[in-house]
C-alpha cells in the first residue's frame, strides 16, 4: 500500500521513566493479560529519553508500506502509515498527558521526518490523537509542525477530537 502518513505516539508513561524497547515489546507482543497478544510491536521507531533510535521494524525507505513493514499503531490505517514513538508522554506525578520530549527526542523525531520526506516526499505527518480520542502523543502535532516550518502539504490537520484546543 502507498505510504500515506507518518504518525507520531508516546508511550503514556511519567515524564523522565526509563523505558526500554524490551519494555514497549513486551507490553505489546506478550500474550494476555500480560501485553496486548499482538504479533508485531505497534511502532516503527523508539526514541528513548536520550534521543537514541531503536528500530523495531526496518524499513526500505520507499513509499509503499509492504506487509512486513506494518506495525500496530493506529487502527484501520496500519497499511498506510509507519509509527514513531517517544518515551513519556505523562505528567510524572498523575496521569494527564504532558508533552516530556526532550531535546534529544526532539532532534531524533526531527531526523526522522527529515529521513521520511527525502524518500516518500507526499507524506503527511501526524499525532495519535487526529485518528483516536487519546492524549497520545500528549501535543498536537500540526500546531508544532507549522512553527518548525514544515510544507503544510505534510501537516494532516484532521482534529476530529478538539485536540488543538487542548493542547495549546
Amino acid at each position: 500500500m502507498k505510504f500515506q502518513y507518518l504518525i507520531i505516539h508516546c508511550t503514556a508513561t511519567p515524564a523522565g521513566r526509563w523505558i526500554t524497547p524490551d519494555d514497549v515489546k513486551r507490553w505489546h507482543t506478550a500474550p494476555k493479560p500480560y501485553g496486548n497478544g499482538w504479533k508485531q510491536v505497534g511502532y516503527s521507531d523508539l526514541i528513548l529519553l536520550d534521543g537514541s533510535r531503536h528500530q523495531f521494524v526496518k524499513h526500505n525507505n520507499d513509499q509503499v508500506i509492504n506487509p512486513f513493514e506494518i506495525t500496530n499503531g493506529v487502527a484501520g490505517i496500519n497499511s498506510i502509515s509507519r509509527h514513531l514513538c517517544y518515551v513519556g508522554g505523562l505528567h510524572s506525578f498523575h496521569k494527564a498527558p504532558l508533552d516530556s520530549r526532550t531535546p534529544q527526542q526532539i532532534s531524533t523525531i526531527l531526523n526522522i521526518i527529515d529521513e521520511v520526506l527525502s524518500y516518500a516526499p507526499n507524506v503527511k505527518i501526524a499525532g495519535h490523537n487526529q485518528f483516536d480520542n487519546k492524549g497520545c502523543p500528549s501535543f498536537f502535532v500540526p500546531t508544532w509542525l507549522k512553527q518548525l516550518g514544515i510544507s503544510e502539504q505534510n501537516i494532516e490537520w484532521r482534529d476530529p477530537f478538539g485536540d488543538e484546543r487542548y493542547f495549546r
